[in-house]
């Protein structure tokens, strides 16, 4: 039998640990009298698990105190009420019964597993469940939220505030213009007799006066105000609705979006109802969808219900014209995607 390993190869195995052998010039020494030199893994902040930890919490209500930018762990908790006021790089919910869970925004994913009875507000770049049953997730996310093994998913589109919430969303890359909640993609087949498992309300979640007055004491607010920039949806519909949009450029981010949370400030007070909005980068979608798409970067669109005559505002927004409407709602088919669950 022969050998398919040459003796050429076998000598350059043989010299494995001369090539990789580190130099003792490369070895950076401490000056004579100074401190030993310090590795890159030397300078890191120092982590603590305890900090983006939430485990086994029963029949209280904690607002957990941390820092930005950490994954979150939560798991094995029961009939509480939880708060994590500060941005993640993502969060794992496991094993939660009767639960309140109110989160900030994730610049990663949520990914809620093995969780029943439990009612989850969260921002995040995508959201994932699995293994779960009667779940209502209030929720902002710009991608199609996954169901995956899980029954009776209730989604809504997030309605709160809390004084930190609208810079942690900008510091993450979320905007509250868009929500793609009506794109659900489920994973699994219909449930018994042929039923969805997940269903999308348009408006707001209800909880109890006092789970509400428990979230407000502890800084979250959930009842509309003007100082909102997240939109509040209304499930009327009206066969003529009007397109209002604001046209800027992609950077800053804030300042477009600051003008379209001006103009949705002046939209409530005018009695008007907002049915749906979208916040575009012009360049991303066929040119043929968004007419003036050469002349902005940036489009914010408001899809309302009510009288125009009443808006007063001194933000510069345009009016949908009727020869746009087609290729418009073209473009809304398009961004949404919408799925029955």
């Amino acid at each position: 039998m022969s050998c398919c390993f040459s003796k050429k190869l076998f000598g350059r195995r043989s010299k494995r640990e001369d090539r990789y052998k580190v130099s003792e010039d490369a070895v950076p020494k401490p000056e004579e009298g100074g401190e030993p030199p310090k590795y890159s893994w030397d300078r890191r902040e120092k982590v603590n698990a305890e900090d983006f930890t939430i485990a086994n919490i029963h029949n209280t209500t904690l607002k957990k105190e941390s820092k930005d930018g950490g994954p979150l762990q939560m798991e094995n908790c029961t009939d509480s009420t939880i708060l994590y006021l500060y941005q993640t790089s993502q969060v794992i919910i496991d094993d939660c019964r009767h639960c309140t869970i109110v989160l900030g925004p994730a610049a990663g994913s949520v990914f809620v597993r093995d969780c029943a009875n439990c009612t989850i507000f969260t921002s995040c770049q995508q959201l994932r469940t699995r293994d779960c049953t009667s779940i209502r997730i209030s929720i902002l996310c710009p991608t199609e939220p996954i169901v995956e093994n899980s029954s009776d998913i209730h989604f809504f589109h997030l309605a709160m505030r809390y004084p930190e919430l609208k810079d942690q969303m900008h510091a993450v890359g979320l905007r509250p213009f868009t929500n793609r909640i009506a794109s659900v993609h489920d994973f699994t087949p219909a449930g018994v007799n042929g039923k969805g498992n997940f269903r999308v309300t348009p408006e707001v979640v209800q909880i109890s006066d006092g789970q509400e007055e428990i979230l407000r004491a502890k800084g979250v607010i959930l009842k509309p105000s003007p100082a909102d920039f997240i939109p509040r949806f209304t499930d009327t519909t009206d066969p003529d609705p009007t397109f209002l949009y604001v046209l800027g450029k992609s950077e800053p981010v804030d300042e477009l979006g600051d003008r379209a949370i001006e103009l949705l400030h002046a939209i409530y007070k005018s009695g008007m109802q907002v049915m749906g909005t979208c916040d575009l980068e012009t360049s991303t979608v066929d040119s043929k969808l968004v007419p003036f798409a050469g002349q902005a970067e940036r489009m914010i669109l408001f899809q309302l219900k009510g009288n125009l005559a009443n808006l007063e505002c001194d933000v510069e927004f345009d009016v949908m014209s009727e020869n746009d409407l087609v290729p418009l709602r073209n473009l809304l088919i398009h961004l949404e995607g919408k799925k029955n669950g």
